[in-house]
């Protein structure tokens, strides 16, 4: 396309078919400038991509991540949740009660081995078929639980791991009621004694677990994140919720690979809140592996990439309303931007 501004009409702007116009000039005026418009607008999108990797040049920039130091809370026995003390967005303190954890199986053999040290009974003959009674009933539960968890395992709801431990179980039952067998044949005090000092030992052992079962807070801080509910099944170790320290914010940088020299310890980088306000940064630690770029920090449209990922910390404490775990920002590298007509780039 080919545009013409030397045509009779521009030389002659105050004629119009020969005739003496008085807006003339102005409309040729329109006219030249409606075309620079059109052409402005078609050189607009190479324009944004050239000024874009002009600035890309001039300016290192980096997604980031605010996190917040946490603390993992997790069942020390296994249980049953009972019930849940706090609810994500309390605070605690130290020693306050988080979850209530309960062991029904212990709690039952707690229960039976207490009856059985308090109940009244005759004869030998009737304290031996009560107490056999008794372990007879826990090797019955402990076959029950292993059959219920290899069904489970079977359907993909349980481990191999849970399927151990009640086998187990059932061999420790089963060798308690082979020895109470094995010490009534003998008929020998010195057995009975031995059998009685050992279930007092199991019930001040089973006493002190159910005791210690309850989980409390640890230190001070905020309740992030309520993993498990009630009712469910826990085992040892198992996340039952995340706690937020009070301790300082830091930012997980992804850094490009090209841009390795920044990530030294001690190098400053500024950081650009949601609202627009900047305040700085330190970097505390080199980059100690690549990792793949959150999907949530990708731009639009472009393809999973792996950053350096940088730890960095606040040089002056975060402001309560943007201590958000996991909170997206952006970061500059300083001495990298300028201002243009009071905005800065």
């Amino acid at each position: 396309m080919k545009i013409r501004f030397n045509s009779p009409k521009e030389q002659h702007p105050t004629q119009d078919n020969g005739m003496q116009v008085l807006y003339a000039p102005g409309k040729r005026l329109a006219f030249r400038l409606r075309w620079y418009l059109i052409l402005f607008l078609i050189l607009l999108p190479a324009l944004w991509l050239a000024g874009r990797y002009g600035l890309d040049l001039l300016r290192i920039e980096a997604p980031a991540l605010v996190r917040l130091p946490t603390l993992d809370v997790r069942a020390l026995q296994p249980g049953e949740v009972r019930a849940l003390r706090v609810q994500a967005g309390d605070h605690v303190e130290a020693g306050t009660p988080l979850v209530d954890l309960d062991n029904p199986e212990w709690r039952l053999r707690l229960t039976l081995l207490q009856a059985d040290s308090t109940a009244t009974v005759g004869t030998s003959a009737d304290l031996g078929a009560h107490s056999r009674a008794v372990l007879q009933s826990l090797v019955n539960r402990a076959a029950q639980r292993v059959s219920d968890t290899r069904r489970l395992v079977q359907q993909g709801a349980a481990t191999r791991g849970e399927l151990l431990d009640a086998q187990n179980a059932l061999d420790s039952r089963e060798a308690e009621l082979l020895a109470f067998e094995r010490s009534v044949s003998n008929g020998g005090n010195t057995e009975n004694q031995r059998y009685e000092q050992q279930q007092q030992r199991e019930r001040q052992w089973l006493g002190q677990q159910l005791a210690r079962m309850n989980v409390e807070a640890s230190e001070r801080g905020r309740v992030a994140e309520v993993i498990t509910a009630p009712g469910e099944n826990v085992g040892p170790g198992t996340l039952l919720m995340r706690l937020e320290r009070n301790g300082p914010a830091q930012l997980w940088v992804y850094l490009d690979p090209k841009d390795v020299e920044h990530a030294t310890p001690g190098s400053a980088l500024d950081v650009r809140l949601p609202n627009g306000q900047w305040v700085g940064a330190q970097v505390i630690n080199p980059a100690e592996s690549a990792n793949p770029l959150p999907s949530d920090l990708r731009k639009p449209f472009s393809s999973p990439t792996r950053g350096l990922m940088v730890p960095a910390r606040f040089t002056e404490p975060l402001a309560n309303e943007w201590r958000i775990d996991s909170l997206p920002v952006r970061v500059r590298f300083p001495h990298q931007h300028f201002s243009l007509f009071g905005l800065t780039l």
